[in-house]
């Protein structure tokens, strides 16, 4: 668990944990960061780890968790689920941390990382469906899980390389344009 505080120190020391973090996930890789790793390259003592967090591992779910709670903050404030926003959320925010997303795109064993990742695209595309009473929940589960998949992965597949020299706004533009025919193709009946 992670802990919440607005006590300046407090955010400056979890901005450094963070920081040290990252840098030593693509340095280790995250299967191999200690709490001392952390402490040492955050220039903390393990009792300020413990201040902030319980273990390693909530370091990326606090992550996880502030990444979704942005997006839902952000689309919550123009009051409607709009693709085109929601692609530009989603580059600034990835484009914060981009060698960390890099690396996690393209290392075998950051599953998790990756799953974490379409889970929270698909929670929010899910928020969205909600608003359509014609959908039953497992059709929205599916429609979610379907889109989350498909905007996820083009992400994840351009920072391993796998389109080549396709430029990030090539690769969205065209995730875009295929989710918007598909989407509006889509027509359940219960």
């Amino acid at each position: 668990m992670y802990k919440v505080s607005s006590d300046r120190r407090f955010q400056k020391n979890k901005r450094e944990i963070r920081k040290a973090y990252i840098s030593l996930v693509q340095e280790k890789g995250y299967q191999n960061i200690t709490i001392s790793d952390i402490a040492q390259r955050a220039d903390i003592n393990r009792m300020t780890f413990y201040s902030h967090y319980d273990i390693v591992e909530d370091i990326f779910t606090e992550f996880v968790d502030e990444m979704e709670s942005r997006i839902i903050s952000e689309i919550s404030r123009h009051n409607i689920f709009d693709l085109d926003n929601f692609f530009e959320l989603l580059n600034n925010l990835m484009y914060q941390e981009i060698d960390f997303f890099r690396y996690i795109a393209k290392d075998v064993n950051c599953a998790n990382f990756k799953s974490a990742f379409v889970k929270t695209i698909e929670k929010i595309i899910i928020l969205d469906l909600d608003d359509k009473n014609d959908y039953s929940e497992t059709q929205k589960k599916i429609a979610g899980n379907l889109i989350a998949v498909s905007i996820a992965y083009a992400y994840l597949d351009w920072l391993s390389g796998d389109f080549g020299s396709a430029t990030l706004d090539e690769v969205i533009s065209t995730t875009k344009e295929l989710l918007k025919d598909n989407l509006s193709n889509i027509s359940f009946t219960n």
